[in-house]
């Protein structure tokens, strides 16, 4: 069980706004758990931040009740605060494949969790730059299409909000305007474990889990303990064929396609002759607006640097 009160930290703004709306479940659920936390209410990313730095000294264990930009985010400003305290989770966003990875997409379920108070200690991936680090991350890393896409699908949800909700339709008009664009293809070099891969890649995606984009498998054997990141490439292909690669990832058969190219390996160096930007856990290194571009980045696995409520 938890030995003290938690912070339990939420986010109205996740899953496109519709956390809000689930607001009032969750406190009767946190009551019929007798979770013994304050449920706090953040009203930014700059605000999450703030609070989980301000809570990390003051609590037993943080809760992050949102989705997977939520979790990022309190993962990285406790890991690079050192901080010795547990983190839980609440999957309220719209992918939630942190929450997946871990069995707790079930309200219910996750709030049973938590008054349990059982951890597991996990690895964190984390990005660098010419030896300066930028950000750790639970789920993923990834340049590319899912960078492009997740930019789109941002826009799109403040440009017309009442479709915020139709994710599904957003990303594929953020697929095919990425592609009219020619921004991906991307010529890359990936290097891990003494091997390079060159090519124009779709994706490159670097997992500390299974899950990606609402429940894609990009590499099925990822464990978030095991102290090495799981790479993913995929090679430049038609629209139609990659419609078909997607259909393939949501059964976790990406393997069979001759376009997916699998690496595992504690450290991958990354660079390109045209700038790129990186994203983590749904969040672009950056942010939406200005994105940080680089011609260079490590990504590592850091082990144990986690202790998770699971």
């Amino acid at each position: 069980m938890l030995k003290n009160s938690a912070a339990i930290l939420f986010n109205p703004a996740a899953g496109k706004g519709s956390a809000q709306k689930r607001k009032g479940r969750l406190e009767g659920l946190l009551r019929k758990w007798e979770v013994p936390g304050r449920l706090i209410v953040t009203q930014s990313a700059d605000d999450l931040r703030e609070l989980t730095r301000e809570s990390a000294g003051r609590y037993h264990a943080l809760v992050g009740a949102g989705g997977d930009s939520t979790l990022q985010i309190m993962a990285d400003e406790l890991a690079k605060s050192g901080a010795d305290v547990d983190l839980g989770m609440i999957p309220l966003g719209s992918s939630n494949d942190i929450a997946r990875e871990f069995g707790l997409l079930d309200l219910e379920r996750a709030c049973r969790i938590l008054k349990r108070g059982r951890t597991k200690t996990i690895d964190l991936g984390a990005v660098y730059h010419r030896g300066r680090l930028l950000h750790y991350f639970v789920g993923q890393a990834n340049i590319g299409l899912g960078v492009r896409v997740n930019g789109y699908v941002e826009k799109f949800s403040k440009r017309w909000p009442p479709l915020a909700p139709f994710q599904s339709l957003a990303g594929t008009l953020g697929i095919w305007r990425a592609y009219r664009r020619h921004e991906v293809p991307l010529s890359l070099s990936v290097q891990a474990g003494g091997q390079e891969n060159r090519g124009r890649f779709i994706l490159a995606g670097f997992n500390n889990i299974r899950f990606w984009a609402s429940g894609r498998i990009l590499h099925p054997s990822a464990q978030p303990d095991d102290g090495r990141l799981d790479g993913c490439l995929i090679e430049g292909c038609s629209f139609l064929r990659l419609a078909r690669l997607a259909a393939m990832a949501r059964r976790g058969r990406l393997a069979r396609a001759s376009e997916a190219a699998f690496l595992v390996a504690p450290v991958f160096r990354i660079s390109s002759e045209r700038e790129f930007d990186v994203q983590v856990d749904g969040e672009i290194i950056g942010g939406y607006g200005t994105p940080s571009l680089f011609r260079d980045i490590q990504i590592s696995a850091i082990p144990r640097k986690l202790r998770l409520i699971c």
